[in-house]
């Protein structure tokens, strides 16, 4: 295995992330590598050595890791916000329209709910709706701090944004589930179609959960 190779795979080991975004970036670290040991040879240094000499001018491959993982880190992370930019308005929309379909006004339920009831959807709903809106921050920090600041730079405040917003959509999602199951259980399945969209939603959220706590360790180990 050439000095390129071996130092490929060396960084290969220490990522993790999305498959497609590691092969990119090894990828782009393994042509950057080829084209500065065929210059080292158009020098006259033999193939062996001109490799360690590409390798040796990338620099060390956990310092080139760490920078790396942030970027990783990064295109996970706008990844889930634009999931939860599209994904929760979408689902609460097509909530209320099953709603609307399959059963109308909500007095077909008897009687009105307490005033806490109210309160507490009330802030469901206004969580709910900030969720998105701290996505999109997210997306436009994102794109601003990468004008100026290197991966690491950029990924932590897009991390916290993401946070932020994953954060408030699981709240928003607790809030809705225990307030309403507190209240009158059944409201919880008013219709098929509602209950499926209330189950996809859950779904959703914790598999966004996973999906952003996925390789967090690595990374702080890294930049540690």
């Amino acid at each position: 295995m050439s000095a390129i190779e071996a130092y490929i795979a060396d960084l290969d080991r220490r990522l993790s992330g999305s498959a497609g975004a590691k092969l990119d970036l090894l990828t782009e670290a393994r042509d950057g590598l080829i084209d500065a040991a065929e210059a080292y040879r158009e020098g006259g240094m033999d193939a062996p050595e001109s490799a360690r000499r590409a390798v040796a001018d990338f620099g060390p491959a956990e310092l080139i890791a760490r920078d790396y993982q942030a970027e990783l880190g990064l295109r996970r992370d706008i990844r889930v916000l634009w999931e939860l930019i599209v994904g929760v308005p979408l689902l609460i929309l097509a909530w209320d329209f099953a709603r609307m379909l399959s059963l109308g006004d909500w007095s077909r339920l008897g009687t009105s709910p307490p005033a806490w009831y109210h309160r507490a959807i009330g802030v469901a709903d206004t969580v709910a709706a900030l969720s998105p809106v701290v996505a999109v921050a997210g997306v436009i920090a994102a794109r601003l701090l990468s004008r100026r600041m290197d991966g690491p730079g950029t990924a932590r405040p897009v991390s916290l944004s993401m946070a932020a917003a994953l954060g408030l959509n699981l709240i928003a999602v607790t809030l809705y589930g225990g307030a309403t199951g507190l209240l009158e259980p059944a409201r919880l399945i008013v219709s098929v179609p509602c209950a499926v969209l209330s189950a996809t939603w859950i779904l959703f959220s914790l598999r966004l959960t996973v999906v952003a706590r996925r390789h967090r360790r690595p990374e702080m180990a890294i930049a540690a």
